[in-house]
């Protein structure tokens, strides 16, 4: 018998010059010519350039099959790689990473609402112009989405997909900058958790997918509030008396953490809202249970600070991943700017003069810790192997609030180098970008128009007046900064 030795397989070269292509020979890639060629004395025309365009997707990233067309997996796909962190980032991933995904794979509906989301996402990503024009594509695939949900609801009522599509719903709305719609989706999934909260706890309680879900609409609760300044937030995270607790005595990781900031923030903007008529009173003009929330208020968030802090210089910090890091940076910047809007209201008086207790230095503080933040967000992109820059260095996230903190920062501050600052940061790599219902651009847009850059440059470190103050009636409108900004155009319109 005669044996046969089998050729072993080996993959082929496709980058080799075109000299040694012709002679089938392999090409040792030498630069600039190859060494083949320079051995014989051929002529070596070089290597081809690799190609800009993006490349197609052969395998697909998704933990199940998926059904439907070709251009849905590669949706999905780039879901997987790309838009799921962008829409977690500086949070919990599990949420939009894991749970989604899971129910992707037996909800159609789910799973064909992130098709939808994740098309206009990449294409939100790769447009050029500061304005993004929605396409009649999306609007078929959103109406399409809104319509399978009315009809899956009909034959299943099911409270979690509700939730889940009324986030990525709100999502939608965001992306393209329709602030009011977007505010009714959040609101109406809002309304069912609640409803769930009180009619149902068993429901809620205990199962993962509920516990993110309350996670992540209270978060957007809060960005909604701060977003419109006449919003009192739907969820009520905590009572009176259950606020003095809010803080643990210890707190063992970062999820921890951002679950007591986020009760704080929550009744921080109630207490705020509920006793608005009280604000910058003297002491003596205020009620006692006034006074004594706000002391138990500040005193947790104190608290929080300190934990925080302490998290961070602690040796278990130096284990902590990149995304973790920011993700704890983010979260002392929060309190201490909540911390600070607080103080702001708790004015003592002596022969009539205000006196702020120390809300400068904590939006100082805060100003440093965002802009390591942004620096280290930086250097993540650069070294990540699949985010590109995308041709109109945009920008997507959201919940994570800088934008808004910055911009109220420039707002509340008296002091014209923390306003320098803050309006800087949000020039820089922020300005491209939003963040939920957060667009820097706006922003930065009003507050450039309220202040004059001749005040802005004064050499007088205190303002006279804040600019909350000096842009009344515009800043505090009624549907947040796309409002102030038509208000502004009107204004100067009429001006003119």
């Amino acid at each position: 018998m005669i044996s046969t030795k089998a050729r072993r397989s080996t993959p082929k070269v496709r980058t080799g010059c075109a000299t040694c292509k012709t002679h089938r020979i392999k090409c040792d890639e030498r630069r600039p010519r190859c060494g083949q060629c320079t051995s014989a004395g051929r002529s070596c025309p070089g290597y081809p350039q690799a190609s800009t365009s993006q490349p197609e997707i052969k395998m697909y990233n998704i933990p199940f099959k998926v059904p439907g067309s070709r251009a849905d997996r590669e949706l999905l796909h780039y879901y997987c790689c790309e838009a799921a962190g962008s829409l977690s980032r500086l949070s919990d991933t599990t949420l939009w990473t894991h749970l989604i995904l899971q129910r992707c794979e037996d909800q159609s509906v789910i799973r064909n609402s992130i098709v939808a989301l994740t098309s206009l996402y990449r294409d939100y990503m790769l447009v050029r112009s500061p304005r993004f024009e929605i396409s009649v594509k999306h609007i078929q695939r959103i109406t399409r989405s809104h319509s399978q949900l009315r009809a899956h609801l009909t034959r299943d009522p099911s409270a979690e997909v509700a939730l889940i599509c009324s986030l990525i719903f709100y999502t939608f709305e965001c992306l393209i900058g329709n602030v009011q719609q977007a505010l009714w989706h959040l609101d109406q999934g809002l309304i069912l958790l609640r409803r769930l909260q009180t009619d149902y706890p068993y429901l809620v309680d205990g199962q993962e997918t509920y516990a993110q879900l309350v996670a992540i609409f209270s978060q957007l609760d809060i960005h909604a509030s701060i977003f419109l300044l006449e919003r009192t937030p739907i969820l009520r995270l905590a009572s009176p008396e259950q606020v003095m607790h809010t803080v643990p005595e210890r707190i063992s990781g970062l999820s921890d953490l951002e679950t007591s900031l986020a009760v704080l923030q929550n009744w921080t903007l109630w207490h705020l809202m509920e006793f608005v008529e009280y604000k910058n009173l003297p002491q003596s003009h205020v009620p006692s249970i006034v006074i004594r929330q706000r002391l138990q208020l500040e005193a947790q968030l104190q608290e929080l600070e300190e934990l925080s802090e302490k998290m961070a210089t602690s040796e278990d910090f130096q284990s902590f991943t990149s995304a973790q890091r920011q993700r704890l940076i983010l979260l002392r910047s929060q309190a201490l700017i909540f911390h600070a809007v607080l103080l702001e209201n708790i004015i003592c008086t002596f022969d009539g003069a205000k006196i702020p207790l120390e809300a400068t230095c904590r939006f100082d503080i805060a100003l440093t810790q965002i802009s390591t933040l942004l620096s280290l967000s930086s250097e993540s992109e650069s070294e990540s192997s699949f985010e590109k820059k995308t041709p109109s260095n945009r920008a997507f996230t959201l919940s994570t609030n800088i934008i808004a903190m910055l911009y109220f920062i420039c707002l509340k501050t008296s002091d014209r180098r923390i306003l320098r600052t803050a309006l800087s940061l949000m020039q820089g790599s922020l300005f491209t970008s939003r963040d939920g219902l957060w667009d820097a651009r706006t922003a930065v847009t009003i507050v450039k128009a309220i202040v004059s850059e001749d005040d802005l440059q004064s050499e007088e470190p205190e303002m006279d007046l804040k600019l909350e103050d000096v842009g009344s009636g515009i800043v505090d409108t009624d549907g947040g900064l796309e409002e102030a900004f038509k208000l502004l155009k009107l204004e100067q319109s009429q001006i003119k």
